[in-house]
């Protein structure tokens, strides 16, 4: 029986440096896992991120593929020249539609001459 007490005191494993050692490597283990878990959730949303752009692209390349097939029609040639550009074809006539531009940007001697220091002082005073 004294034997067996013996290997018990002097088991390798059970030692206080050894259980420490190991307690601190399962930390190690446990933040290098929460580290994996954040690089996941980053690595989810940088691919919905790419996804979308990609989706993006691919209702682009419709509309331009749309563009192309119109182009390759007389019709379509001639509606994109239209939006484009104010042409208009023999026989037809067009209509310009121009804002009238405020008059009072019109400056003349009177308007300049009345903001010096003497028009006010008579303004003020009444001397006019």
């Amino acid at each position: 029986m004294s034997e067996f007490n013996s290997k018990n005191k002097h088991n390798f494993w059970h030692s206080p440096l050894i259980l420490i050692v190991l307690f601190c490597i399962l930390i190690l283990f446990a933040y290098n896992i929460i580290g994996l878990f954040e690089k996941e959730r980053e690595t989810s949303r940088k691919k919905e991120f790419e996804l979308s752009k990609i989706e993006n692209l691919r209702k682009r390349e419709e509309s331009l593929i749309k563009d192309i097939n119109k182009l390759e029609t007389e019709d379509g040639v001639e509606e994109t020249i239209r939006e484009k550009y104010p042409v208009v074809k023999d026989g037809e006539k067009m209509v310009t539609i121009v804002d009238q531009e405020p008059e009072s940007y019109v400056a003349s001697e009177d308007i300049v001459s009345e903001h010096n220091f003497w028009s006010w002082i008579k303004r003020t005073f009444g001397l006019n």
